[in-house]
């Protein structure tokens, strides 16, 4: 398996895989409609962000992206605020490749491209489905944040620290 940087004319794949591992955990239409625009992936977003993806004989399995918030962006998470930092943005696996090991190592890959950078944290909004891998691979539940799209609903909140 090859992992390289992803390439601005994959945006829609990478999209459009996004919406297929989001549909994997049986959610309803009606909030994968809600859900398109702030997970439709751009060239743009590609272009300046950090975007890994994970690939065998040309095929994307999955990918994940660090992204910086400013110290406008302030999380309330539990007993913590948090201001700004970087951000576990995107990782989604393609249905029929997840449990099979790529997310764990592109969180590695991740947190190897923070401490690179002498990056301290990494923070993750995490689906409830998600909370679980992500503490097996190391982050820690800080606690829960509200949805921005979906009311009444919580996402956890987790960080890595290096």
């Amino acid at each position: 398996m090859l992992f390289r940087n992803a390439r601005a004319n994959e945006a829609n794949a990478l999209t459009q895989l996004t919406l297929a591992s989001k549909r994997y955990w049986g959610y309803p239409e009606e909030w994968i409609s809600i859900w398109t625009d702030e997970l439709t992936i751009s060239s743009e977003y590609i272009e300046k962000n950090w975007v890994v993806v994970a690939e065998e004989k040309a095929e994307v399995l999955g990918y994940a992206s660090v992204f910086e918030y400013d110290t406008t962006h302030i999380v309330k998470a539990g007993e913590q605020m948090i201001s700004g930092g970087f951000f576990l943005d995107y990782l989604f696996i393609h249905p029929s490749h997840i449990k099979k090991g790529i997310g764990e190592k592109l969180v590695t890959i991740a947190c190897d491209w923070c401490k690179e950078r002498q990056i301290k944290q990494l923070h993750v909004y995490s689906d409830p489905y998600s909370k679980g891998f992500y503490e097996k691979t190391g982050a820690v539940y800080i606690g829960e944040v509200a949805s921005s799209s979906i009311s009444g609903r919580t996402l956890p909140f987790l960080t890595y620290y290096f």
